[in-house]
């Protein structure tokens, strides 16, 4: 049997582009149990809580700002969408997005149309990009989301239920370094040809972009549902 003595101190590893990094050591050592303040208690046993946001409340108002900055229809109400699975799951992959990028600017908080009838899988268990393709994939097989609001809220995207009410998501999301998508992409491209990393997201303009697509589920959390009409 041999005998390996290891050097004290955190473990460290080369990443592939050469970077050394402490990633085992900072993930652990982020409070990523932590949920947000102003989050309602949560119940044992709950996954999920969806909580009614009060009208006026600085906390709608900003959401609703958000909305009409490109949106002019009326807003029927705002939900809170807390699942602290879902959200814990985001700010892991956010610290490696961090780390892995050498920069602190990847989040954006973006639109995402839905219908009525996918609400509670998505509340519940997140974005599927299974279903990639069903409205539009030009940019990729991945999960799509807006800058404005307006694209969102085409019948195309949240589509009306027999009421005639629509549903949108304001979410945060983890595009990271993008670059151009294009159809059929099933994964983001390599960041260059001596790299094995990746590009988190594409989008369709990188110069401007009007949206973002995601191939991962856990770099997207749906934070609030806004029902319109």
């Amino acid at each position: 049997m041999h005998k390996v003595t290891l050097p004290d101190g955190a473990a460290t590893y080369t990443c592939r582009n050469r970077l050394k990094s402490r990633c085992i050591d900072q993930l652990a050592g982020q409070p990523i149990e932590s949920l947000p303040q102003h989050w309602d208690a949560v119940p044992a046993n709950t996954s999920c809580l969806s909580c009614l946001i009060q009208t006026g409340s600085p906390e709608h108002n900003e959401v609703l700002n958000l909305f009409r900055a490109t949106c002019p229809n009326n807003v029927i109400k705002i939900e809170r969408i807390q699942n602290p699975t879902l959200w814990r799951t985001l700010q892991i992959k956010k610290l490696d997005m961090e780390l892995r990028n050498g920069h602190q600017k990847n989040e954006k908080r973006l639109f995402h149309g839905t219908c009525h009838t996918t609400i509670d899988h998505i509340n519940n268990h997140g974005f599927n990009r299974s279903y990639a393709g069903k409205n539009a994939a030009a940019y990729g097989n991945g999960t799509y989301f807006a800058v404005s609001a307006s694209y969102s809220a085409s019948n195309t995207y949240s589509r009306p239920d027999p009421k005639g009410q629509k549903y949108m998501y304001l979410c945060r999301v983890l595009t990271g370094d993008f670059t151009a998508g294009r159809h059929g992409m099933k994964v983001p491209p390599t960041k260059s040809t001596t790299t094995v990393e990746l590009y988190n997201s594409v989008t369709d303009n990188p110069s401007g972009p009007s949206m973002f697509v995601i191939f991962h589920d856990n770099q997207a959390y749906p934070e609030y549902l806004i029902t319109f009409f």
